[in-house]
């Protein structure tokens, strides 16, 4: 079996997280599942047939169509189902794919190498040195407490495999490679929250797994859950109360701040309630996708088997139609439940854009089901998660509106003030920004995002211009970090006609506003320039020759004295020449001024503790 061969050096329009369902049959009978009956079904023989040439097919198709998938993750179902002769195909095909994407997966922060599966643990044991082989990244769920786990996370006959399960969670602490565990819980398993506790510490210290490596998840009531549960004469278990998980999260925060599992809590337990998660995408139908064997394409887990969440089929539709389909479909669930009057007045709107699709669709309600959560959440972590100000809250409520809510934005429209007149044909589709970068090659490299990538750390940062981003990113430096930026080396030959007079450019702002200028506008204070030649910037140490780098750590630290405790700064990079072609552009091109009139150049936000 050969690894999938794909073309170097290609430039992709999309990149998007991938989990791949190579069958939705499970060992399993949790009694929460929102997959329903799908998981009952008998086609394990025939997904086994077309597991491989099904992802590949996908990878090749997306490959094709300029789309770049930075996670390829397997899901269920529960994949451990599969014979060990498919799973090394998978787990080959899939590290071979990541190979023949390294630098452009790199140059995303996105360095993967290796398969993630998610799973039960119930196969865990036979499989162990199939994993191991190919270092698989597991993560395993499970039920808190255990009692619940025995009673909830049964067989397909309905017995307990509790024991199976410790010695698996055993087994998984030797693993030698990256492994999580996540819990998914209800009302019913929060009735005895002391319980939950004493079994992390229980999980942590006697079976020796590294309970810093945990998630916390909260189910949701499903039609398809409740259908099969009701098939079966059962009552389907109730979705965790607001109340309830807030009671969990302060438990959770009193009994492990100031120990050793502290980090965890912080960093890791909550990860699904954060902004990075998909569930706070402005329309995860751009990003996210779900793959079954069958080649259907839907949303996520939560979305399988519902034609709202439905996009097509890799064998009978294009990747075009396919991706189009996701965003309409995802902005249409949004739009069919409203603009909830509590999250267009919430500072923190920017942070959660209201929550799950799929879970609004099951609920019927237009906000999300862990509000509460996610607002504590922030509200704790203050310089993570900074709520909007009044007013620049209210700005983008409206854009919100006008962009997930045209016909709600266009109904509650106030008449219009005398005001600015803007030209009636700057909203044609040639004249939008994004139109105008396609157009200039110029303009392409100004606003690539692989032109400047900073190295903190361990990390790799590609840097976008402020005006592209979908959200805003806020880091936190202190002068013992390493800051490193990594520039191609054919930006430097953009709109310059001899590079060696070219130089690297560096805008340090702060966020004490100002006001100057003839049209009098508040911007962000200026603190210093640095502009540093062509010729006097380092080959990059781990971007390859493509790459040259340059030291920041030093600049940034030198000026330390002039950030200021709580308030973001604001680096700019550029080179000289693109500077001022931004600026000509400006000059001789009306549409591009009104767009680009705040700085458009890559930047990277950070407060600083000395």
């Amino acid at each position: 079996m050969t690894a999938l061969q794909l073309k170097p050096q290609r430039e992709y329009s999309r990149h998007i997280h991938l989990l791949y369902v190579p069958t939705l049959g499970c060992n399993l009978g949790c009694s929460y599942c929102y997959l329903g009956d799908q998981t009952t079904r008998k086609t394990l023989k025939q997904d086994a047939a077309r597991a491989t040439a099904t992802l590949r097919h996908a990878l090749e198709a997306f490959e094709a169509a300029g789309v770049l998938a930075f996670n390829v993750s397997l899901h269920g179902g529960e994949v451990t189902t599969m014979p060990p002769a498919v799973l090394e195909e998978l787990f080959t095909l899939i590290r071979g794919y990541y190979m023949g994407h390294f630098d452009a997966l790199s140059a995303l922060g996105q360095p993967k190498s290796v398969p993630h599966i998610k799973t039960n643990l119930y196969r865990f044991e036979p499989l162990y040195d199939l994993f191991v082989k190919h270092k698989v990244s597991i993560s395993a769920s499970i039920d808190l407490p255990l009692s619940m786990h025995a009673k909830h996370r049964t067989t397909r006959g309905g017995a307990s495999w509790l024991d199976k399960t410790l010695d698996n969670l055993r087994l998984l602490a030797r693993y030698p490679h990256a492994k999580k565990i996540s819990a998914t819980l209800c009302e019913e398993h929060l009735a005895d929250i002391p319980a939950v506790i004493k079994d992390i510490w229980f999980i942590h210290r006697e079976l020796g797994f590294d309970m810093n490596r945990f998630n916390v998840m909260f189910a949701f009531e499903s039609e398809l859950n409740e259908s099969h549960e009701v098939s079966k004469g059962k009552t389907a278990l109730t979705q965790a109360s607001p109340a309830k998980q807030m009671e969990l999260y302060r438990a959770l925060n009193e009994a492990f701040s100031g120990t050793e599992l502290e980090e965890g809590l912080r960093r890791h337990w909550f990860d699904e309630f954060k902004p990075s998660y998909c569930t706070s995408a402005f329309n995860c139908g751009e990003r996210f996708f779900l793959l079954q064997s069958d080649g259907s394409v839907y949303s996520c887990v939560r979305g399988q088997g519902l034609e709202e969440l439905h996009y097509g089929n890799v064998f009978t539709d294009s990747v075009e139609q396919i991706l189009a389909t996701g965003a309409r479909k995802v902005s249409a669930l949004h739009q069919a439940h409203g603009f909830d009057a509590s999250c267009q007045s919430c500072g923190h709107l920017r942070l959660c854009r209201t929550g799950c699709p799929a879970v609004k669709l099951q609920m019927k309600s237009a906000k999300s089901y862990t509000c509460d959560l996610q607002k504590a959440i922030y509200t704790d972590h203050p310089r993570s998660f900074p709520a909007d100000p009044p007013e620049a809250q209210q700005d983008y409520a409206r854009w919100y509106a006008r962009n997930m809510h045209p016909r709600l934005a266009f109904a509650e429209a106030p008449a219009p003030k005398p005001g600015v007149l803007l030209p009636n044909d700057l909203y044609q589709e040639k004249n939008t920004l994004l139109a105008l970068i396609e157009e200039d090659e110029t303009l392409k490299a100004l606003y690539s995002r692989e032109a400047f990538v900073l190295e903190m750390g361990d990390e790799r940062l590609p840097l976008s211009s402020q005006l592209l981003k979908r959200e805003r990113s806020l880091f936190t430096l202190t002068k013992e970090d390493r800051l490193r930026l990594h520039v191609r080396r054919d930006v430097f030959q953009k709109a310059c006609p001899e590079p060696i007079r070219n130089t690297l450019y560096l805008q340090m702002l702060r966020d004490t506003p100002v006001v100057y200028g003839d049209e009098k506008r508040t911007k962000q204070e200026h603190l210093f320039t640095y502009q540093l030649h062509f010729q006097c910037l380092e080959s990059s140490d781990t971007l390859g020759e493509e790459y040259v780098m340059a030291d920041l750590g030093g600049v940034l630290h030198l000026h330390r004295g002039l950030y200021l405790p709580g308030v973001t700064n604001n680096l700019f990079v550029t080179t000289q020449y693109l500077r001022e072609y931004h600026y000509q552009k400006q000059k001789n091109n009306a549409f591009y001024h009104i767009q680009a009139i705040n700085l458009p150049f890559q930047n990277f936000e950070f407060y600083y503790v000395p």
